[in-house]
């Protein structure tokens, strides 16, 4: 008989906790998503409706256009002296006639459903609207609290960069306590290496990163920028 190990599932990693503000975002997102389902689940009743109401305008209008036809043959008929049997409705007027007589009592229907089916559409729509309001508003406090975590870290590198500017004034100014010793050409070379160092650095604005965090925010509410 073989000896079967069991195997242990690992235990999964906790979510990691987020900020109220974060939270906030998440319940937005989830929100949303919700009332979008919710407002595509809304709207098919109401496209099926449409769908018969344009069917018959579409019939209305070819059958207004046949019998208009159907007018021109009857007029020339008469004029040239009614001879002949008289013209009757095409095929196609009949046939347009009586499908409008079969969907009659479909477009009845659909006159007593439409008005609650633009209804609940409608409502569907703020709810939408309205939870996209909250996530925006909710994102862009995260956007902040995003920035405040990288406005930090810039605060701890230009207290680096200015610790080692402050060094090299501190030479300078050592160098130039006593200008008889020789030391001020030293000085002024160090001091103009300070300036230059300064006017080489420079990056370029990064518009990707903050467009790529909006993106991000809108469906990852733990998304750092």
């Amino acid at each position: 008989m073989g000896i079967h190990r069991l195997r242990t599932e690992e235990p999964h990693a906790p979510a990691p906790q987020l900020s109220p503000a974060r939270e906030r975002l998440r319940q937005a997102i989830t929100a949303l998503d919700q009332a979008q389902c919710e407002a595509e689940a809304g709207t098919r009743p109401l496209r099926r409706l449409e769908q018969v109401t344009a069917e018959g305008e579409q019939l209305e209008r070819e059958l207004a256009s046949f019998r208009c036809q159907d007018e021109v043959e009857l007029g020339r008929w008469i004029a040239e002296g009614s001879i002949g049997a008289r013209p009757q409705p095409s095929a196609a007027t009949v046939a347009a006639q009586v499908r409008l007589v079969d969907l009659a009592a479909d477009l009845r229907g659909v006159a007593a459903a439409l008005p609650a089916a633009q209804a609940v559409h409608q409502a569907s729509v703020a709810s939408v609207t309205a939870a996209a309001t909250e996530r925006a508003l909710a994102l862009s406090l995260v956007a902040i609290e995003a920035a405040e975590s990288v406005a930090a870290e810039l605060t701890a590198q230009l207290n680096v960069a200015l610790s080692l500017e402050a060094r090299l004034h501190g030479l300078v100014a050592a160098l130039g306590a006593n200008p008889t010793n020789g030391c001020g050409g030293a000085a002024e070379k160090i001091d103009g290496l300070i300036r230059a160092a300064k006017s080489a650095a420079g990056v370029p604005r990064d518009t990707d990163a903050g467009r790529k965090l909006l993106d991000a925010l809108a469906h990852n509410p733990s998304a750092e920028l």
